[in-house]
């Protein structure tokens, strides 16, 4: 597949031109992480709709294995959540 320009390659992959800060990845990754390797439930307080929705989805592809899959929401309060099998909150 070729791409006309990077916009169109980003929109493609769902890294559309509303960009994630470095800052707010850094503290997403850090506290997804220790929660996936501790196997705690995870959230993330979102700035507004757009970074939810981002953030929701790289959530997603960060927890899901076939055989271990957690639960992804995201609630009106616009806070990303994971939980791991066998937990509740």
């Amino acid at each position: 597949m070729e791409f006309k320009s990077l916009t169109e390659r980003e929109t493609y992959f769902d890294m559309s031109v509303y960009p994630l800060s470095q800052h707010r990845l850094e503290a997403f990754w850090s506290k997804l992480g220790d929660c996936i390797e501790e196997r705690e439930p995870f959230s993330f307080q979102c700035t507004d709709q757009e970074e939810a929705d981002k953030f929701q989805k790289l959530t997603y592809t960060l927890v899901f294995q076939i055989n271990d899959i957690w639960k992804v929401t995201l609630d009106e309060d616009l806070i990303v959540k994971a939980i791991p099998p066998n937990k509740t909150t």
